[in-house]
């Protein structure tokens, strides 16, 4: 039995989707179309016909078992549901995943700076308006002309990592959040904040915090840890009702929960902690029908009992 009915609005998610169904359609009936990218499209469409709570239900159910540079099995990789906002499990491992590449990218942004460039956090509003995805439209053109006012006055580029926040909000219809963090110089936040008002007429404040220093320099550290306080929170609490937790997950469909400036992730292998080695798929195998070329590779798919879902990232 599906465990999202109680969590999400399927009726409402459903007809928040159907514009998104039907336009995935249209790209699948384009002319001249390559096979790759129809069936991708229809893919996508047939996707969203199905309850979102089945998404939830398929999460770590399967596997692939890996191996590194330490001796015998290193264990099973579950296959997850990838969705955060509703799955805990998965909130919590991709809040860790994506903390520990922000502290890298932040570093090494840092890297070769003046003693005066410092890390400034930035969090951004928007007037309440009760429609989440409107305001997400509002906040990401906003900060994209922000961006580039910035660079117009002379400041040139700087490098930036940003996270969203949705809350209830009062009325429990979702206020937007934005969280930044940025790598700047002495700038006077007076006219950064005129700025970003011109940018976005529909703000209601941008606030500045200098990060604290270790030493003469900032803290990475201290900033991933911030901004992975946001990506630790999911809408699996009392506060958000089903038609708010089906509002938002029709609003950030397709797009980003972090955003960055160009360039800043750095390249990210798994390894092992313990030897080192990258963890990789321990074996392969070929699908598609006897006496037929292969199609398509891809490592085999463990069914996972419940006792073996502790593994969910070895």
């Amino acid at each position: 039995m599906s465990r999202a009915p109680a969590l999400v609005d399927e009726e409402l998610y459903a007809r928040l989707m159907e514009p998104r169904r039907v336009e995935w359609r249209r790209r699948a009936a384009e002319p001249k179309q390559r096979e790759t990218k129809v069936r991708y499209a229809l893919r996508r469409a047939d996707a969203l016909t199905r309850p979102y709570g089945r998404r939830l239900d398929r999460c770590s159910t399967r596997g692939t078992r890996v191996k590194c540079g330490c001796k015998g099995w290193r264990g099973v990789r579950a296959h997850t549901c990838r969705q955060h906002l509703m799955c805990a499990v998965c909130m919590q491992t991709r809040a860790r995943r994506l903390g520990m590449r922000i502290r890298a990218g932040l570093e090494a942004a840092m890297a070769g700076r003046p003693d005066t460039d410092r890390l400034v956090l930035m969090t951004l509003t928007l007037r309440h308006s009760g429609d989440v995805a409107a305001d997400r439209e509002h906040l990401a053109a906003g900060w994209r002309r922000f961006y580039k006012a910035l660079h117009r006055r002379g400041w040139g580029r700087f490098a930036y990592v940003g996270v969203w926040e949705v809350t209830p909000g009062a009325d429990g219809l979702g206020h937007v959040h934005m969280h930044v963090a940025a790598v700047w110089p002495w700038r006077d936040w007076s006219v950064c904040r005129q700025l970003w008002l011109d940018a976005c007429p529909e703000s209601e404040r941008i606030s500045f915090v200098a990060a604290r220093r270790d030493g003469k320099r900032s803290d990475p550290k201290s900033v991933s840890r911030y901004l992975g306080k946001y990506l630790s929170k999911g809408m699996q609490t009392g506060d958000f009702t089903p038609a708010l937790r089906a509002g938002v997950l029709a609003a950030s469909y397709n797009t980003r929960w972090v955003f960055t400036s160009r360039r800043f992730w750095l390249t990210f292998t798994p390894c092992c902690q313990r030897c080192g080695e990258r963890v990789i798929a321990a074996q392969y195998r070929w699908h598609g029908a006897p006496l037929q070329p292969p199609v398509e590779r891809g490592p085999p798919q463990l069914e996972l009992g419940l006792d073996e879902r502790q593994w969910h990232h070895a």
